[in-house]
């Protein structure tokens, strides 16, 4: 798809003067008139919609305002690209940025898909400091240079670009009806299931083993790594994510297919001990600190099976014994290895397997479709933001 624009009349700027950082500060948050706060945890890599928030009965430290309308950016870790567009008033983590347009200048609408494009987080990239957690700051991201169209013309590029999005989270919802559906079969399965139970590291090759902990200098490279974001974007591990990309570890921390990620750690309670499955993968890949990895052994379960089994209610109440509470909940190595967890034979969990990917049959074509738009946005992204 080609839009056939002409960038003759556009008119080349610098992010800071079309655009402004809020940073409004709530001195009490009793009296913030919200009780919803956003931690980089609630925002997902390349969906410009917030699904999920933390509330301040919990207690929080953040003292950012976000108000609907604003663009939120993601300063720390930039190569997660993470941006969103506020839908609600909320209070922010400080590690958050709160753009908005000078209406004079640029439609509001127009702002995120310019913050979400690659041209932008580039530069981000590029501004980024630091070795464990780098950031970028305003100062430099003001400084991010691009053509702006003329007024009448961003509104024309803004509503294609919020039509396919809008598509995108149609496809989106119809994906979290028929996961429920998945879901609803699933947890009957095992709450039916009778057997005998077995420890985890008794199922496993390996049981528990910590992703990497790299130092700023093994932090550019070529080796794509896992890490928590990716973690809550599905039960499988996504090949086509942007991942960081690292100096090639020890093959100890290469990941294979059937390898089961947990989540070691989250701010958010539920996502202490989160399950995801290795796919196939076309290159190797590593994992994060934040991740711990599994190996089931195949003469005993179906990674598929035990998968499914920590993703049913009667897993996660099983994970949640074992979950750490605190400002950052987590869990251990060694209190996953001593979980039990039943272990019927492998032709019934063959079974179980085969009877939750039917209940789920749907659901490769709408992905399919969702896909296409998902395509189609990047495309028409790419020629309004990637210059000449």
């Amino acid at each position: 798809m080609s839009l056939n624009l002409d960038k003759s009349a556009w008119k080349r700027v610098a992010f800071g003067d079309v655009v402004r950082n809020v940073n409004q500060t709530v001195r009490n948050i009793d009296e913030a008139g919200t009780d919803q706060i956003i931690a980089m945890e609630h925002m997902d890599p390349g969906e410009l919609k917030i699904s999920r928030w933390g509330s301040t009965e919990d207690g929080t430290t953040f003292t950012r305002r976000v108000k609907p309308g604003q663009t939120l950016f993601g300063k720390r870790r930039a190569y997660q690209r993470k941006v969103a567009c506020a839908e609600f008033e909320a209070i922010c983590s400080g590690d958050i940025y709160t753009f908005e347009a000078d209406e004079a200048q640029m439609v509001g609408e127009f702002l995120p898909f310019l913050v979400q494009s690659n041209e932008f987080f580039d530069h981000a990239l590029g501004t980024s400091a630091g070795s464990l957690s780098p950031r970028t700051n305003w100062r430099d991201l003001a400084n991010f240079e691009f053509d702006l169209p003329p007024l009448d013309e961003q509104r024309r590029i803004a509503d294609l670009l919020w039509a396919v999005e809008r598509e995108r989270r149609s496809l989106m919802a119809l994906l979290r009806e028929l996961d429920c559906i998945r879901s609803v079969v699933r947890n009957e399965l095992f709450e039916g299931l009778s057997a005998a139970t077995m420890r985890f590291d008794a199922v496993c090759m390996i049981g528990s083993q910590n992703g990497l902990a790299l130092k700023k200098s093994q932090r550019a490279g070529e080796v794509p790594m896992v890490n928590m974001g990716e973690m809550f974007r599905g039960e499988v591990i996504s090949a086509d994510g942007d991942y960081e990309r690292v100096v090639a570890p020890d093959e100890s921390f290469l990941l294979a297919q059937g390898d089961l990620l947990f989540a070691r750690r989250s701010i958010v309670f539920e996502g202490a001990g989160a399950c995801c499955l290795v796919p196939e993968l076309d290159e190797p890949y590593t994992f994060e600190s934040s991740v711990i990895r599994s190996r089931v052994a195949l003469d005993v379960a179906d990674p598929s099976f035990v998968l499914h089994f920590f993703r049913s209610d009667r897993g996660r109440d099983l994970m949640s014994s074992i979950v750490r509470r605190g400002p950052v909940s987590g869990i251990a190595g060694t209190d996953l290895r001593g979980l039990k967890l039943p272990v019927p034979d492998r032709t019934v969990q063959a079974v179980v397997v085969d009877t939750i990917d039917r209940a789920g049959s749907a659901t490769a074509a709408v992905q399919g479709r969702l896909v296409a738009s998902t395509v189609l946005l990047r495309t028409v992204s790419a020629e309004v933001f990637g210059g000449n």
